[in-house]
């Protein structure tokens, strides 16, 4: 969704034609960080608590010696995921930690006809009451948000084309869907501003309605590298928009629209500019 978004014609390299590419090393780093970090939540909600030994091992062992500028530059990667492995060890460890409910569970619903698939890094269910009391005292403080637009709890009009209301009891507890992401966000503004812009997290929240029956209540965006975690409510606004660009997606492809968008920003971050014939980054 989001390749069409930026460029149509980004899309049908990528999706349509399927052109290979060369690995890349920000691709490698983070897949290998964030089967560490699955690992880590499978093994803690079995009651085991791994090692930093343990967990630098499993980074490793999802680690693949491609696309690296230089074996300096590897190792420092290497040692760069070790230190945010070692916070994110810690924080999970912290006598107020929440323990994921739900760690890599993956998801399917319909838009419009559409079939929609993806998989949550991770699902936090709380008491509502602990968290509302946090929640207020931090926005008095400045550091967390007002609720914008129909938060959980509300009944606005379902996204999803069939709602299962499988856990209605869950209106009860407050519910946060977590992505994590392994780019190095330092400022804890900026963190919250991708969390409330990110489609990713709107079509999380869309899943979580159609399987539950109910919105999450917030989603978040957690950066490994800095282990600064950026949240945001759930907004039935934005969840709107989110709807109407997916739809717009869903017609363009079947429509086989393709066409480029040329824009010197994007060109310049897309892998195919050496082969696309209206990048304007060559």
């Amino acid at each position: 969704i989001d390749d069409y978004l930026t460029c149509p014609a980004r899309y049908r390299f990528g999706h349509v034609l399927r052109v290979p590419l060369a690995p890349h090393h920000s691709i490698v780093y983070g897949a290998a960080l964030h089967a560490a970090v699955a690992e880590f939540h499978r093994r803690h909600a079995q009651g085991e608590v791994m090692t930093e030994d343990a967990l630098f091992a499993s980074f490793e062992a999802a680690w693949r010696a491609e696309g690296f500028l230089s074996r300096e530059h590897e190792e420092a990667r290497l040692e760069a995921g070790r230190a945010a492995l070692r916070r994110f060890r810690e924080r999970q460890l912290a006598p107020d930690a929440v323990r994921p409910a739900y760690v890599e569970r993956e998801f399917t619903f319909l838009l419009d006809g559409d079939r929609v698939r993806g998989r949550w890094d991770r699902v936090d269910i709380v008491p509502r009451a602990a968290v509302e009391g946090t929640q207020a005292s931090d926005e008095l403080a400045g550091r967390v948000p007002a609720a914008e637009g129909a938060a959980a709890g509300s009944v606005p009009v379902p996204h999803a084309d069939v709602v299962a209301p499988t856990l209605p009891g869950l209106l009860a507890e407050h519910v946060t869907i977590t992505d994590y992401k392994s780019s190095d966000v330092r400022d804890p503004a900026k963190a919250r501003q991708r969390a409330r812009d990110s489609l990713q997290l709107q079509i999380y929240a869309m899943a979580y309605e159609a399987q539950t029956g109910r919105l999450p209540d917030a989603v978040a965006l957690h950066f490994l590298d800095s282990g600064v975690v950026g949240s945001a409510p759930v907004d039935a606004k934005r969840l709107d928009k989110a709807w109407a660009r997916i739809r717009t997606v869903a017609s363009g492809i079947r429509a086989g629209d393709f066409g480029p968008r040329p824009d010197t920003l994007s060109c310049s971050y897309c892998p195919y500019r050496e082969i696309c014939p209206a990048s304007v980054a060559r």
